[in-house]
Parts: structure tokens; sequence; C-alpha cells
């Protein structure tokens, strides 16, 4: 994994995808900390790269980055890289999302400890009364009256995903833990009007585990 202390961080990138048919997961995992060192260890502004799987044999990049400057500067320079393309070589072009998260308030410091990402997508109700205000308020609920209550949680984030998107993003010690605190959500009163917010239908939440 890549960390720098850079300070305060504005920007996630968050890309999933496929890897084609015939790349076996040690080669791409070996691409991918080549990557890492090589290309994405030099860009300026990029605080953190980690390389991640989820149970259903899918990979994601999460890349936080100081400003979307910097974010936009390493993009432009990718596929300039011999690391970048040989890597990008490995992967199904047809499964590529990319996800620019705008992050609502600044992470100050790198998350400590975590060897999994919840990692959710979500439109607002159209039957609700949405405002970011509220979103933001809702979600400081869920930190202090249930988060605070699971050690395991390392950093909890909301973003601006996209027109009409948004992201909630945490950072876990492991997928166990993530899915159980997850799980827990229904449950909580804290985490009631938060979840009231969401669009059922356009959830899109999965987990992910620390691979490089």
């Amino acid at each position: 994994m890549l960390r720098k202390d850079l300070g305060p961080m504005k920007v996630m990138g968050f890309a999933r995808y496929n890897a084609k048919d015939d790349v076996q997961a040690p080669d791409l995992i070996a691409a991918a900390r080549l990557w890492q060192k090589e290309f994405l260890s030099r860009q300026p502004g990029i605080a953190m790269h980690c390389f991640l799987g989820n149970a259903a044999g899918g990979y994601a990049d999460a890349i936080l980055a100081r400003d979307e400057a910097s974010f936009a500067a390493m993009s432009e320079a990718h596929m300039q890289a011999p690391s970048s393309r040989a890597f990008m070589e490995m992967l199904d072009p047809g499964s590529i999302r990319l996800c620019l998260n705008r992050l609502m308030e600044d992470l100050n410091a790198l998350p400590d400890r975590f060897a999994a990402i919840e990692f959710g997508t979500f439109r607002p109700r159209k039957d609700v009364d949405f405002s970011e205000e509220a979103l933001m308020a809702a979600s400081g609920r869920v930190e202090r009256e249930y988060l605070s209550a699971h050690p395991e949680s390392q950093a909890h984030l909301m973003a601006r995903a996209g027109e009409d998107t948004y992201s909630e993003i945490c950072f876990v010690e492991t997928v166990g833990a993530a899915r159980e605190i997850c799980s827990g959500y229904v449950s909580s009163n804290a985490c009631m009007p938060l979840l009231g917010l969401f669009d059922p239908d356009s959830v899109d939440l999965d987990f992910w585990h620390v691979l490089a």
C-alpha cells in the first residue's frame, strides 16, 4: 500500500474492474504493485493507493489525493507510464467503472489499521426533503452514536460522486467487521435518518479487501 502524509485530502478516486479471462490473480497483484511503486508513488499530491479485491473476484483501486488538481494531473500522466500500460493491458476494458469522489469534509489523516473498504453509491430519495446539510447531519449522527461503538471502524466519509449521486466510504479493520457493522445499520435508530435519505433502488454497495 502507498501511504504519504500530505495533509488534508479532498478527493478519493475509486475504480472497479475485472481482469481478462487469461490473467491470473498473482500476476495482476504483481503488476498493481509495480504500478504503485513506479508510477503512483512519484505523483505529486497522491497520498494513498491500495489495490483491492472483492468476494466475487472483482478488483478495484482506491486513491486518496490532496486535491482535485493533483488527481487530474495523475490521471493525465497515467497512460504515458510503462507500468500503467502494462497493468491496463491485463484488465477487461468493458468492465472498468471510474468514480471520482469529492469529499464533503476534508480527510485530515490517512486511516490507520484498515484492511477493508466498504464503498457504496446512492441517489437521494425523491419523496424526502433532501439537502447536503441534512446528509452531513445524518452522517455525523451515525459516527457519534453508532460507529463510535465499533473500534474496527477507522474512517467514515461522505462524498459527491456525480450529478445527483453521493458515496459513503468506510475504512474498516477487516471485511468481516465491515459486513457486521453494515448489517447493524438497519437495527440502529442512529442510522435511520441517513438510510431514510437513500433511494434503495439506487444503492450500489460492496466490500473490498486490500491486496496491495
